[in-house]
């Protein structure tokens, strides 16, 4: 019984004839609360996959993250508008330690929710970004809230 609900739970999560809650060369810019905090800014390739870029200013640090991400829409179990997310990228960065500024870079996971309001144009995203850092202690409980403007999306 077990092994049948996850089945079923990947199928859903994987299936391909799900309406799609973004559409190709949407625009989102915005904020974003947490770890980095800063701005961001998200463009849909596809439907389906999307490319974000994070400025962060934190503490005594400045970062550049750079994303891919690929969605699924999970309106058709939930609510319109509701979806979750995966993906990756790098980032690159300085920050001080101990009173010595130091430059990092590393690469970036990315798991996280999101959600489109169908009658104003915001878009909500609650995610997860573990940082590995190559020449500096990594970030493994990166959490961050987001909340960006859809650029040309109409009230439906």
């Amino acid at each position: 019984m077990k092994y049948r609900i996850i089945a079923a739970f990947v199928v859903l999560c994987f299936a391909q004839g799900v309406k799609a809650q973004q559409a190709a060369g949407q625009i989102e810019a915005g904020v974003r609360l947490g770890l980095p905090l800063g701005a961001t800014g998200r463009y849909f390739l596809t439907d389906r996959s999307a490319v974000e870029g994070i400025f962060g200013l934190y503490n005594t640090r400045a970062s550049l993250t750079a994303l891919y991400q690929y969605h699924w829409d999970l309106s058709a179990l939930t609510i319109d508008g509701f979806g979750w997310y995966a993906g990756g990228g790098a980032h690159i960065g300085g920050r001080e330690i101990s009173g010595n500024k130091t430059f990092y870079a590393g690469v970036d996971g990315l798991v996280g929710l999101n959600y489109s309001f169908s009658n104003i144009p915001l878009n909500l995203s609650l995610d997860w970004k573990p940082a590995l850092h190559f020449n500096t202690p990594s970030e493994l409980a990166d959490f961050g809230v987001s909340a960006r403007y859809i650029f040309g999306r109409n009230k439906k």
